[in-house]
């Protein structure tokens, strides 16, 4: 999935000295609607003041939405530099297939972790079989920028099944570590630098550890409080450093978050320190001189004008 195509450079914004209830409150931030493939979604990160959260530098929420018979996800053939992408299902099933030859469905609370290097190509799907019935799809996609060695390295991809997705409860908060480290937890999925990607099932309340330098909180439905105060649906919050607020209420809500890796730039679906290999994938999209997918690489998405 991809942002607008247009170039900025993007780091760790400096922290608002206005706090409202233990939160920065010009860092609250305002899901924006976005078209991708067939859909609809709500883009949180990048941001005007805030582009990245550790190395986060992308963040969407997919659905929740209704998909009648006969309809379906389809995002074609894309490339990416520099990052990996990370998808999360809370609802419903998709198919990924990328240029290293990969072809994998995603279940609800699983993982799949897509490292781009110097180049991926990947198209997301619905399952055939989900075509032809009405499903639910909701869930997360982000995007981590690699750290400095690892942009130009070797695409690669890892799947965690939901099983494998390691849990703890306390304090009436259940946790779910898709990624990386936290909350006690150590994921399969270690990731590309210092981070964490987690799920939290809120019934009553609990803290938000203080294991990152940067964290952000991503609500995703019901009523939810940090450190006392409401923050909506779709909003994303950003976390003074160091510090641990309480999250309480009733609802769902994803922690991301870890190191900050430095300026990147950001164009399309292009992410690195360099501007000039981002101008160099451009040119190598415009070409066709990305790898293909095998088997799904018709039609591809044109590189935007």
């Amino acid at each position: 999935m991809r942002p607008p195509a247009h170039s900025v450079r993007i780091t760790s914004s400096t922290r608002s000295s206005v706090r409202r209830g233990g939160i920065p409150s010009e860092l609250l931030i305002e899901p924006r609607k976005r078209p991708v493939g067939t859909g609809t979604v709500r883009r949180l990160l990048p941001w005007r003041r805030r582009r990245m959260v550790g190395p986060f530098v992308f963040a969407d929420i997919m659905g929740p939405e209704d998909l009648g018979p006969g309809a379906g996800m389809d995002v074609d053939a894309h490339p990416h530099i520099g990052l990996a992408t990370v998808t999360y299902l809370l609802a419903g099933r998709a198919v990924h297939r990328d240029s290293t030859g990969v072809v994998q469905t995603i279940e609800s609370g699983a993982v799949n972790w897509m490292t781009a290097g110097a180049g991926v190509t990947h198209t997301e799907r619905s399952h055939p079989d989900d075509r032809p019935v009405a499903v639910s799809l909701f869930g997360v996609q982000t995007w981590v920028a690699l750290p400095d060695g690892a942009e130009d390295g070797q695409a690669g991809f890892e799947h965690c099944p939901a099983a494998e997705v390691p849990v703890d409860t306390r304090s009436g908060v259940t946790a779910r570590l898709a990624v990386g480290s936290g909350f006690g937890l150590l994921s399969p999925v270690s990731g590309s630098s210092p981070l964490v990607l987690a799920e939290l099932r809120v019934d009553g309340r609990g803290p938000i550890p203080a294991d990152h330098p940067e964290r952000a909180v991503l609500v995703l439905d019901g009523d939810i409080r940090i450190a006392g105060t409401a923050v909506g649906v779709g909003h994303l919050a950003v976390l003074e450093p160091g510090t641990s607020p309480e999250v309480s209420g009733s609802g769902t809500v994803m922690i991301l978050g870890g190191e900050p890796v430095g300026a990147r730039h950001i164009w399309w679906n292009f992410v690195h320190s360099d501007p000039e290999r981002i101008e160099e994938a451009k040119q190598r999209w415009l070409d066709q001189r990305f790898p293909t997918v095998p088997g799904d690489h018709d039609p591809y998405v044109p590189l935007p004008t």
